[in-house]
């Protein structure tokens, strides 16, 4: 039979199959910065796993022919192969450092946060932080990390989810694999590229109201995956010399 080495997924994500000697390698690429997680489903005749597959497998970024399973012939039998999977941003064996304390994402100045945790609007059932900021207003990096993806040719926002899609953004991932978002940046609002190593308070952006907005702010979050949906997480911050804890909805917080 021949061997099909059919790509099952447009980019970003791609696995395909090579048979090398008597085996079959499965294998993927990803060529986003950030680490995807996949669940994969193979079905297959005459041939066996050498492993059970797990739950889900991690593909870091920038990978390419990245082993992910292998199988082997059955001796004397015709074979056959297909597999499907899903796959979702961001890594499902991060683990949030709970004891790293975040910096207030900006300089300077005192802004009151909008929503937090769970919010009273559409920050139900998310853990994320809104702060009510002016356009313009430069944003900083809350932690350390390295700068994975940016999306800054937007100019449209809009009180509504059709305008979701069309919010700027810088990404960062953190090294306990977990990745913060700092969302409705201004067109051409992005101070950092990608490959950016960047140091806790070095200015990332300009806030804007591009996206789902209702007016300038920082929609600030930070998430893993466990395969299927996005997890959300509280982050701890210094909001005053002498003071760290959860930021809480409707307070000013003034930067020190």
């Amino acid at each position: 039979m021949l061997l099909s080495n059919t790509v099952l997924a447009q980019e970003p994500i791609k696995i395909y199959d090579s048979k090398v000697g008597q085996s079959i390698i499965v294998l993927a690429d990803n060529l986003e910065a950030f680490p995807y997680t996949i669940k994969l489903e193979i079905k297959q005749k005459g041939l066996t796993l050498q492993e059970p597959l797990p739950d889900y497998f991690v593909v870091p970024g920038n990978s390419k022919g990245l082993e992910i399973t292998r199988l082997n012939f059955k001796e004397n039998s015709s074979w056959q192969i297909s597999y499907k999977f899903q796959y979702m941003e961001g890594d499902a064996d991060a683990i949030h450092d709970n004891d790293y304390v975040y910096q207030l994402p900006f300089k300077d100045a005192k802004f009151i946060m909008s929503q937090g945790y769970n919010g009273t609007s559409t920050h139900q059932g998310i853990n994320a932080l809104d702060f009510t900021m002016p356009k313009g207003q430069i944003i900083l990096a809350a932690r350390n990390g390295l700068v994975v993806k940016v999306k800054e040719d937007s100019n449209l926002g809009c009180p509504s989810s059709e305008c979701m899609n069309q919010g700027n953004f810088v990404r960062i991932l953190h090294d306990d694999g977990t990745m913060a978002e700092y969302h409705h940046l201004e067109f051409n609002g992005a101070l950092v590229a990608v490959g950016d190593i960047i140091e806790q308070g070095q200015e990332v952006g300009n806030c804007g109201a591009t996206g789902y907005a209702t007016g300038p702010h920082l929609h600030f979050i930070v998430f893993k995956t466990d395969g299927i949906k996005q997890i959300t997480i509280k982050t701890k911050f210094k909001y005053s010399p002498d003071k760290i804890g959860y930021l809480q909805e409707g307070n000013m917080y003034t930067a020190f």
